[in-house]
């Protein structure tokens, strides 16, 4: 570990428990935990802090002083511009430091805002992977008329499919989507990143269609889509492009689930080439911001002709009259993982105060002698000062 990040452990504590830079400590931490591995710049744009460019800076140093974070480089930092320390990547370490020391020293709201209420996410990770997973997010809800971004965490065939919905979902084990890009009217297009044509990626396009035919269109709004990244390193094989490949296994995958209508894994399973979206850096085509990508509509007698769909426009979802799919995008401002200008805003109601989660049913306790009172409402503002309000670290 490189020795200029690293703090004496009481003073790493100290720097991550003060009240300067907390907002964006936690938003940090959040990131982390959702998006798994992000880039300085990454990180930057999440929390709308220019601090996490520099990785000296108190807040990364802390972190990774107290093994909650690492810090790792490009294999090649000159090979994407700029200095070394703004190009350089951020993930979670495997280890158990945010529950030891720093889950005790946050209140429930700042808990809930950094995990989503579930287990603090280490263990293993895929960097490219995640890198363009987290900016396919971010640049869908820059540019996008969208409700959510999603990262992995919350990305999960259970939160999808199963007790997301209040359903039950047969053997859900560990499976998830990269990330989940959500519509305004709710519908989820849950993505997945694939850069090589193999059995694997046969067995999760199988999976997820299976889960499609299971859950209607109308009471889940699940949509996937893959896109194929393939290394730029990586040799070609002899057919060329292995993007050809990766559609030709996608096909076949979907031949075992004939039908072409709204609620068929062939309607609701689409595919694109990154560069389709991206062509260049610094560039996004048309076809972005329409998310348009190929589905198998006539390739259910083996033609192999795709259709090209944009799952902004013309995709139609009518959610069922039981299923309030915009609930998630009312909800996931409370997650500090969420881009920062899509969480701005009070909502705090969506959770309650202290009295509220307590089960009590007046927000704050009255006076024990109602006559000492005078006739003023508890807590309201008396002269210059006002109302009495919930401390910032009981709030979202």
């Amino acid at each position: 570990m490189n020795s200029r990040y690293l703090m004496d452990e009481a003073e790493a504590m100290r720097l991550l428990t003060i009240n300067q830079g907390r907002r964006e400590r936690l938003a940090a931490w959040g990131a982390l935990d959702s998006w798994r591995t992000v880039s300085a710049e990454q990180l930057a744009a999440i929390t709308g802090s220019r601090l996490f460019l520099n990785p000296e800076s108190s807040n990364i140093a802390a972190s990774v002083s107290l093994e909650l974070m690492d810090v790792g480089a490009y294999s090649s930092p000159l090979a994407v511009g700029g200095t070394l320390d703004r190009n350089c990547l951020y993930r979670p370490s495997n280890t158990d430091a945010f529950d030891k020391l720093i889950a005790p020293e946050l209140t429930w709201p700042e808990w809930i805002s950094v995990t989503g209420g579930y287990p603090w996410s280490g263990g293993g990770q895929y960097d490219r992977h995640n890198l363009l997973s987290t900016e396919l997010a971010l640049r869908a809800a820059e540019y996008l008329p969208i409700g959510a971004v999603m990262g992995e965490k919350f990305s999960t065939v259970d939160l999808l499919a199963g007790t997301g919905l209040g359903k039950k979902v047969k053997n859900p084990d560990n499976r998830r989507a990269d990330g989940t890009i959500i519509r305004t009217d709710g519908l989820r297009i849950a993505y997945e990143l694939t850069g090589t044509a193999s059995k694997s990626l046969e067995n999760k396009v199988r999976r997820w269609a299976q889960l499609i035919s299971e859950r209607p269109l109308e009471t889940s709004g699940l949509t996937v889509l893959f896109i194929t990244a393939p290394h730029p390193d990586r040799p070609r094989n002899r057919s060329g492009d292995p993007r050809d490949e990766i559609y030709r296994r996608v096909s076949s995958v979907l031949k075992e689930f004939p039908g072409t209508r709204a609620d068929s894994p062939a309607a609701r399973i689409g595919i694109v080439a990154w560069d389709e979206w991206f062509p260049a850096r610094h560039e996004l085509s048309e076809a972005f911001f329409s998310l348009s990508a190929d589905f198998a509509l006539n390739n259910v007698h083996g033609n192999g002709k795709w259709v090209k769909r944009d799952l902004l426009g013309d995709y139609a979802f009518t959610p069922w009259n039981t299923f309030d799919a915009t609930a998630v995008v009312d909800q996931a401002p409370l997650l500090s993982a969420t881009p920062h200008w899509m969480r701005s805003g009070d909502r705090t109601e969506l959770i309650g105060s202290p009295m509220d989660r307590a089960g009590e049913t007046a927000p704050v306790p009255g006076p024990v002698k109602p006559e000492l009172s005078r006739g003023r409402v508890f807590g309201k503002g008396v002269g210059k000062a006002g109302d009495a309000k919930l401390p910032p670290r009981l709030r979202l």
